[in-house]
């Protein structure tokens, strides 16, 4: 199921009431691989409390009944199944009823993006979505485990090495859901069964999801400037690697962008885009800066 892990000194009926009264509309977190609801994310919640009051509720996304089995089908299930159960938690969660942002962390970006894109019209409304070192354009290569809990990610690894979109692999493993490999991108498009449909890239387009993303008010990506987990970094900027051309395409010269695929040229244009960069390597966070520019200057 997916819970939230926010947690308040009161009850959670005196939390309802007070979440009501907050100026700040109630924040939807989802974390990275190997990480869970109410490790890192846990702290990032404590920001937000300190920063915007107690009374800003925070639903912190948790794939099954613990952390561990969080950490756990942050490498192995379906993520289609994964953003469904997300969007129907959020429809149930009776604070979110009158919107949120929402703030993804590595791979929680992109399905942070999967729920808006898929869910925005049946409601609650996103209003802002912030994404830190996502993979939007996918990953041309396995993320690498230096950051992360050493055995289900080396475990991972090892399987993704027979064949990311073997029917093995594709609809089980995470990150073979994500994985957009250049020199095949025919293979790439019949057996991914998860980032071609988010990034409308079959020949039949889904207008719901442009309409759902291009009603965000703003949608801002940043991306760590020192970056090896993510390959190419530039995923986390919507840019792509031509294998063809041997270069990172950048997102205003793709199709998806200039014929508007996914409403990013419409929130462009309607300066609703930001491109923002960040010193150090993946998710090597300065909650200075994220307590200022995040929560301060887009959550407030």
């Amino acid at each position: 199921s997916s819970s939230s892990s926010s947690s308040s000194s009161s009850s959670s009926s005196d939390s309802l009431q007070s979440s009501s009264s907050s100026s700040s509309l109630p924040v939807v977190l989802w974390h990275g691989m190997g990480d869970s609801c109410c490790n890192r994310l846990s702290y990032v919640e404590d920001l937000i409390h300190a920063s915007l009051g107690n009374a800003t509720y925070v639903f912190s996304v948790e794939i099954g009944e613990t952390p561990k089995e969080d950490v756990h089908h942050s490498y192995v299930g379906n993520v289609n199944d994964q953003v469904k159960q997300v969007c129907e938690a959020i429809a149930n969660q009776e604070e979110l009823q009158g919107g949120y942002n929402a703030v993804g962390f590595s791979q929680g970006c992109q399905f942070l993006r999967a729920v808006v894109e898929r869910c925005q019209h049946t409601g609650p409304r996103m209003h802002q979505l912030i994404t830190l070192g996502g993979q939007h354009q996918g990953v041309m290569e396995f993320p690498g485990c230096e950051a992360y809990d050493k055995f289900w990610c080396t475990e991972v690894r090892a399987l993704l090495a027979l064949g990311a979109y073997s029917d093995l692999l594709r609809k089980r493993i995470v990150q073979a859901q994500y994985f957009k490999d250049p020199s095949k991108l025919s293979t790439y498009l019949s057996k991914n069964i998860f980032l071609p449909d988010i990034n409308n890239e079959h020949a039949s387009k889904n207008l719901q999801y442009k309409a759902n993303l291009a009603s965000l008010d703003r949608f801002a990506m940043y991306m760590w400037l020192n970056d090896t987990n993510v390959i190419p970094r530039e995923s986390s900027h919507f840019s792509v690697w031509d294998a063809g051309e041997k270069r990172l395409v950048p997102l205003r010269e793709q199709a998806l962008y200039k014929e508007d695929w996914i409403g990013m040229r419409q929130l462009d244009r309607e300066d609703k885009l930001l491109f923002g960069t960040l010193p150090g390597r993946h998710m090597d966070i300065d909650w200075e800066w994220f307590n200022t520019t995040v929560i301060q200057g887009m959550l407030k």
